[in-house]
């Protein structure tokens, strides 16, 4: 078999697979709905084949065969919309994604596999998640509705129109850093309450923490506070999640470090260990909840999303990076673990890749690594006051006993190796 017939039964076979895909669902959305529809499992892999073969065959006999059979589909989708509405069935959906299958099919048979796929399964999903999405899309209230639209305002269009360059003493505020922050905690923020509306408060918020604490601890620390002053009853569920995301972070500076070098690794497990099996004991003694215990009286699940508080958040923010640096600047180094505590306030991934990068000292990693363990430590005790600071109800109690946990193990891990290595 010569290479270009392989590749063009590689194309062929990815299009049947986006076919069978979804037409999985409308086969059962078909025997759900107890009528005939357009199609299913076989007639939606030949629509999917009708797409790639035309373009397989543009070179042969050009682009006409492949507008015909989109006309042909077109008009195959048209008769059974047709017919559906009138039996009093006035939707399209399987119409449109045999339509749509048609251009994934397409999209294949020019060679776009990965694209074509991943397009596929985000189609499927949509599919399945009909119940799930309709229910949502019910339950939003339209001031809900408006402060999502606001959100991404400032995610698409304010973002990249402000300046990156820096700003006011030491040339610290840099408006465009400054705001992704702000997009990054409001994201959260709305991603955790969107969660909570399609699994429930508490299982939404975990997933949340667990995804967030990849990008930033501190950032759904702080979006989870600001939900428990919404609402105090989700203190529990809140704290379970800023746990979660706090338990992670020193899984991420371990990675950062060793990405940097990895010489410093065996310095660091042991700090990495403890405040992450301290976070996640915290975090599951939390999610336990004793049948005779509950949380208080919480309202209605709102979106936490504000424009006034990611205004005011960047003003703080800001006010934050010029203290930072400018206890730099006036009281100078004061040591390696000065430094690394004072940057540590403002973000600890900066402090463990710079001095990972600095490599081992005249006492080896000893100085490296204690840096980076009083950075973790100090991030944790930061979050800790953000967390009492802006949360309300049982949230400041919950997280400040975890968190302060945490920061406890950390540093008796890191003064143990300090001192045995």
């Amino acid at each position: 078999m010569s290479a270009s017939a392989a590749a063009m039964l590689e194309r062929l076979l990815v299009a049947l697979m986006i076919g069978v895909l979804i037409g999985l669902d409308r086969e059962r959305a078909e025997v759900r709905k107890g009528r005939q529809m357009l199609g299913g499992v076989r007639t939606f892999p030949l629509v999917a084949l009708a797409g790639a073969i035309p373009v397989l065959l543009v070179d042969q006999v050009g682009p006409l065969l492949l507008a015909m059979s989109l006309m042909a589909i077109a008009a195959i989708t048209v008769a059974s919309y047709v017919r559906s509405s009138a039996s009093g069935d006035i939707g399209a959906t399987t119409e449109v994604a045999a339509v749509a299958t048609f251009l994934l099919g397409a999209l294949a048979g020019a060679g776009q596999l990965v694209v074509a796929g991943a397009a596929a399964v985000a189609v499927a999903v949509l599919l399945v998640a009909k119940l799930k999405l309709e229910a949502f899309s019910r339950a939003l209230t339209p001031e809900e509705l408006t402060a999502a639209l606001e959100l991404a305002v400032i995610s698409v269009i304010v973002l990249p129109l402000l300046p990156s360059r820096g700003y006011g003493p030491w040339h610290v505020l840099n408006p465009r850093e400054i705001w992704l922050v702000v997009v990054l905690v409001t994201a959260l923020s709305f991603v955790g309450f969107v969660a909570m509306r399609l699994l429930g408060e508490r299982r939404g918020m975990q997933v949340t923490g667990a995804v967030g604490g990849l990008v930033s601890s501190t950032a759904v620390t702080m979006a989870m506070a600001e939900r428990t002053r919404a609402d105090q009853g989700l203190g529990r569920a809140a704290a379970t999640a800023a746990v979660v995301a706090s338990s992670i972070m020193p899984l991420r500076m371990a990675v950062l470090a060793g990405a940097v070098n990895a010489g410093i690794i065996p310095r660091l497990l042991p700090m990495v260990g403890a405040m992450t099996l301290a976070g996640l004991a915290a975090a599951w003694a939390l999610s336990r909840r004793r049948p005779d215990e509950t949380d208080e009286a919480g309202g209605r699940i709102r979106n936490p999303f504000s424009l006034t508080a990611a205004l005011s958040f960047a003003a703080i923010y800001g006010v934050v990076l010029i203290l930072v640096r400018g206890a730099g600047e006036y009281f100078g180094a004061g040591g390696t673990y000065a430094a690394a505590a004072l940057s540590a306030v403002a973000d600890v991934d900066a402090v463990t890749i710079a001095f990972s990068r600095l490599g081992p000292g005249a006492t080896g990693w000893q100085t490296a690594a204690a840096a980076v363990t009083v950075a973790a430590v100090t991030n944790t005790l930061v979050k800790l006051g953000i967390a009492v600071g802006m949360g309300a109800g049982r949230f400041r109690r919950y997280a400040a006993v975890s968190l302060g946990a945490m920061a406890v193990a950390g540093a008796a891990a890191g003064v143990a190796t300090y001192v045995m290595f």
